[in-house]
């Protein structure tokens, strides 16, 4: 049973894919929930879908995570919306699988700042709300590429063994306020991030958007530390 305390949520790229997925969840659950994305255009429809679930339940804005005072100035809105915040879901992401001999610093900055930057932008500004909370928790998505390489993956894996490193120092940092954070390492996800030749077998958005919300309902004693899901076909 999902603790009844923990129902302000703010999702980071929360206008599609998993984001998106763990937001219609959790509103069917009973959650009150801003989603932020880096494209104004489709923060706005998915908000539109959102409030078929629930209209007053769901806001949002733009924000590019990998800016501090841009993601400073999306949390205040958030923490206006919400009254609070219980749960901070970094899931904001982009991909590409490219030599490192063809990958240029434009695109490794935009890939490291969104992927791991965002992650801790989102995360420390959020730390004085979420010790506010009786049962705070930062949920991280990441990935098997955080563990696992793959040719072309020295922009990829890096920011996703990054996060992997990240959300286990942080929960070392924060265990003293009891606020809870768990990595999520899906393998290939039916996602715009996933090659087009392994969609047919992927996992879907929603299976993610299951192990998140099933992640809450832990008890304030127990930490879930990390979650790798893969594909069973």
């Amino acid at each position: 049973m999902i603790q009844k305390m923990s129902k302000n949520v703010l999702i980071t790229g929360g206008s599609s894919g998993i984001g998106f997925a763990t937001a219609k969840l959790l509103l069917k659950n009973g959650f009150k929930v801003f989603i932020c994305s880096s494209n104004i255009d489709k923060v706005n429809k998915s908000i539109n879908n959102l409030k078929k679930i629930n209209k007053s339940s769901i806001s949002g804005s733009v924000c590019d995570v990998a800016n501090f005072l841009a993601v400073k100035d999306m949390i205040l809105k958030a923490i206006s919306f919400l009254g609070g915040l219980d749960i901070l879901i970094n899931n904001a992401g982009v991909g590409f699988k490219k030599s490192i001999e063809d990958i240029d610093f434009i695109e490794w900055n935009k890939l490291i700042g969104t992927n791991l930057t965002g992650a801790f932008n989102c995360s420390k500004i959020s730390i004085p709300y979420l010790k506010k909370s009786k049962n705070p928790q930062i949920i991280n998505l990441g990935s098997r590429s955080g563990r696992y390489s793959f040719e072309g993956g020295t922009a990829y894996n890096a920011s996703k063994f990054g996060m992997q490193g990240f959300s286990e120092a942080l929960y070392l940092d924060l265990k003293k306020y009891k606020i809870k954070v768990t990595l999520i390492a899906p393998g290939s996800v039916n996602t715009q991030l996933t090659e087009e030749n392994k969609l047919k077998k992927a996992l879907k958005p929603e299976d993610i958007a299951k192990v998140v919300v099933d992640t809450l309902g832990h008890k304030t004693h127990s930490n879930v530390n990390w979650i790798e899901i893969r594909s069973n076909y």
